[in-house]
C-alpha cells in the first residue's frame, strides 16, 4: 500500500500557485514549482488535468522517449481516496479531502438520511435528483481557487472543462479555448480539465488499445501546444489518480455479513464507508475478514480518522459520519459492492496501490523563455 503524501500532491501545487498570485491558504507549496514560479512574472499559469493520466498509464502506453514522459518533472502523490471527486475538489479548492469533505462518488448525509452521488446530485442507485441545487455544495461549500485569484486582482481565474465556466465538448475545444483565454489581455490562471483517459479505462480496462490511442493523442497535442507557448506562459500538466483493472466482490455472496449493514456501502468501491447495525459492531471485523480475507485494510472510524489518509490539517466536523462505522481500503485489485447489479466498471480507482497513487507533474515552457 502507498499512503498519500500531503507534502507532495495537488494541494501543494495549488498552494504554490496561490502564493504566486498573492494568496496563502496555509499549505506548503512544492519547492521545485516555487523555484520555477520565482524565475519570472508569467502572464499565464495554466494547470491542465487529464483524468486518470497517472505515471502507470504513461509508462504502460507511451515509450520512454515520448514527449510527455520526457517532460515529467516530478512524480507526485494522489490525495485519498484516489478518485476524481476528492482529487479535483482538492485542485479546485486547495484543500485536503478531510477538509473539503468531497471524499468520493457517493456520500451518506446522516442529517438528511440520504446517500447521494454527489457530482450527479442523484440519490444512490437512482435517477432521482437529490435536490434542485447541489446538495454537496450546500452542505460542504468552498471557494474555488479561480475565484480566489480573481479576487486578488492580480490575475483572472478561469476554468475550461465539460462542466462549468468555459464549457467544451471535445479535446480540440479544450486546447482551442485554453489558448484563446491565454491570448486575452491581462494575466490569467486557467484550470483546464479533460475526463480522459479515465472514462475510457472505466469502460474498456487499463490496457486496452483504445486507451493507448487516446494517451498517444494527448501526448501529440501537448507537444504541439508547447510549440505555441510564449516565454511568459507556464503550463503545468498533472492527473488526479491512476486506475487498476478491478476484481469485484459482493456482500450479497455473504448473506450473514450483508445483513449487518444498515445501508449500502458509500464513498467508493475501493475505499468503502461501511455503515453497520449497532448490534453487529463488535462482530463485524471478524465476519468481514472471514468473507474477504486480507483483500482490504479494514479500519474502524477512529482508526480511519487517525490514519492521516484524509490529510494532515483540520478535518470537517462531518468527516466521521462520511467514513461510517468502518472504512475498507483495497490492498490490491479488489472492489466492494453490495450487489452484482451495482458493478458496471472494468477499470477502477480509489485504493492505495502504486498504480493509483503516483501521478506526474509535467512542466511546459517555451524554449524562448529558457535562461
Amino acid at each position: 500500500m502507498q499512503f498519500p503524501d500531503y507534502s507532495r500532491c495537488g494541494v501543494n501545487i495549488m498552494a504554490s500557485v496561490l502564493r504566486y498570485f498573492g494568496t496563502d491558504n496555509g499549505h506548503s507549496g512544492l519547492p521545485e514549482l516555487d523555484a520555477i514560479l520565482s524565475r519570472r512574472k508569467y502572464r499565464n499559469v495554466v494547470l491542465m488535468l487529464f483524468d486518470g493520466l497517472s505515471m502507470n498509464a504513461l509508462e504502460t502506453h507511451l515509450s520512454k522517449d515520448s514527449f510527455v514522459r520526457r517532460k515529467v518533472s516530478a512524480v507526485l502523490s494522489a490525495v485519498f481516496p484516489s478518485t476524481t471527486t476528492a482529487a479535483t475538489t482538492s485542485i479546485q479548492s486547495g484543500l485536503e479531502p478531510g477538509n473539503h469533505g468531497w471524499i468520493g462518488w457517493t456520500l451518506h448525509f446522516e442529517k438528511l438520511g440520504k446517500s447521494i452521488d454527489i457530482f450527479m446530485n442523484r440519490l444512490q442507485f437512482s435517477r432521482e435528483m437529490a435536490g434542485q441545487q447541489s446538495v454537496v455544495m450546500s452542505q460542504f461549500p468552498y471557494t474555488p481557487i479561480t475565484e480566489m485569484i480573481t479576487s486578488s486582482k492580480k490575475a483572472s481565474g478561469r476554468c475550461v472543462s465539460p462542466f462549468d465556466d468555459v464549457i467544451v465538448n471535445n479535446i480540440d475545444d479544450l486546447f482551442i479555448q485554453t489558448s484563446r483565454l491565454m491570448r486575452e489581455a491581462g494575466r490569467h490562471y486557467i484550470y483546464a480539465y479533460w475526463p480522459e483517459p479515465d472514462h475510457l479505462m472505466h469502460d474498456k480496462g487499463c490496457r486496452h488499445e483504445t486507451v493507448t490511442r487516446v494517451i498517444a493523442d494527448i501526448d501529440r497535442r501537448l507537444e504541439a501546444f508547447l510549440s505555441q507557448l510564449e516565454p511568459d506562459d507556464l503550463v503545468l500538466v498533472t492527473a488526479d489518480h491512476g486506475l487498476v483493472d478491478g476484481i469485484p466482490e459482493f456482500f450479497e455472496d455473504h448473506p450473514a455479513l450483508e445483513a449487518m449493514l444498515r445501508i449500502p456501502p458509500c464513498v467508493e468501491p475501493r475505499a468503502a464507508a461501511l455503515y453497520v447495525n449497532e448490534e453487529h459492531i463488535e462482530a463485524f471485523p471478524q465476519a468481514f475478514k472471514a468473507a474477504f480475507g486480507d483483500h482490504y485494510l479494514l479500519m474502524n472510524q477512529k482508526q480511519a480518522l487517525e490514519s492521516g489518509l484524509f490529510g494532515k490539517g483540520p478535518m470537517r466536523a462531518e468527516l466521521p459520519s462520511l467514513i461510517g462505522d468502518f472504512f475498507a481500503v483495497s490492498a490490491g485489485p479488489y472492489a466492494l459492492y453490495q450487489k452484482r447489479e451495482h458493478c458496471r466498471l472494468t477499470g477502477m480507482h480509489g485504493g492505495l496501490t502504486e498504480a493509483e497513487m503516483n501521478v506526474p507533474l509535467i512542466v511546459l515552457r517555451s524554449d524562448k523563455g529558457e535562461e
